[in-house]
């Protein structure tokens, strides 16, 4: 048997996952729930003899990966669990990851079970470190590099507020109100933060989620940035934009 624990905000789809992998997986035995990452330290510190792990990528009280940043995983063959079908599975894929995208898919079960407890533990925390450095969940801060016509400048992603097209260039904004012209166009610097919270709003900006203050539901929609501009929302966006913000809100 495998002793597996699953950490998920919503009851209903713990719930639904413990029924799925009793029909389809009885290899498994789940010895543990969680609804948050405080309740998920408390459950895998209490049963050593957890294998595997299912776990939400948005909890409550943060993610799955700060979950992983205050536990020792060394042990652990981990199975992501999301709704989202944007950034987060974006970012998974980039390193990558076992997930399952809800609502769970039986056959998609089996597989993701039977790749993580047959894939070597090794590869599996390689893979993890890499998803938590491009996602900024490492010690240090993550960074990237932006070439402009004067040189190489490095900087903090969590600083970039938004990114916009310049023909085949594009400017970058930041918190502390600079902003720099670099030698990318918008697609380029898209593929570039994909690790990272940041969506494509328009064909003409690119967004850092964690600099967005406030959704207007006007014309086909339009953000307000911390920085205070004001940015429509392309048509073909507004659903994928609003489904990631009821996310953020719990929703």
């Amino acid at each position: 048997m495998i002793n597996a624990i699953i950490i998920d905000d919503e009851p209903a789809a713990r719930a639904s996952l413990a029924l799925e992998i009793k029909l389809h997986c009885p290899q498994i035995n789940i010895v543990a729930e969680a609804s948050s990452v405080a309740e998920g330290i408390e459950a895998v510190g209490s049963h050593p003899q957890a294998s595997l792990l299912f776990l939400d990528i948005q909890l409550t009280d943060g993610s799955g990966f700060d979950l992983l940043q205050k536990i020792n995983f060394e042990s652990l063959k981990i199975i992501f669990t999301t709704a989202y079908s944007e950034y987060a599975l974006r970012a998974i894929k980039f390193a990558p990851l076992d997930y399952l995208l809800k609502p769970i898919d039986a056959q998609e079960l089996q597989a993701a079970v039977e790749k993580a407890t047959r894939g070597k533990q090794t590869e599996l925390q390689e893979q993890i470190r890499l998803f938590m450095q491009q996602m900024g969940g490492s010690a240090a801060p993550a960074r990237i590099t932006l070439a402009t016509a004067d040189g190489i400048h490095l900087h903090y992603v969590k600083n970039i507020v938004r990114c916009a097209s310049d023909g085949n260039y594009a400017t970058v904004y930041f918190d502390d109100q600079r902003k720099l012209l670099v030698a990318k166009t918008l697609k380029d610097l898209e593929l570039l933060l994909s690790p990272y919270p940041f969506e494509r709003i328009h064909k003409s900006h690119l967004i850092n989620l964690d600099h967005l203050r406030r959704y207007y539901n006007r014309f086909s929609g339009e953000v307000e940035m911390s920085d205070g501009a004001i940015l429509p929302v392309a048509q073909r966006k507004k659903t994928q934009l609003l489904e990631l913000l009821g996310k953020v809100n719990g929703g």
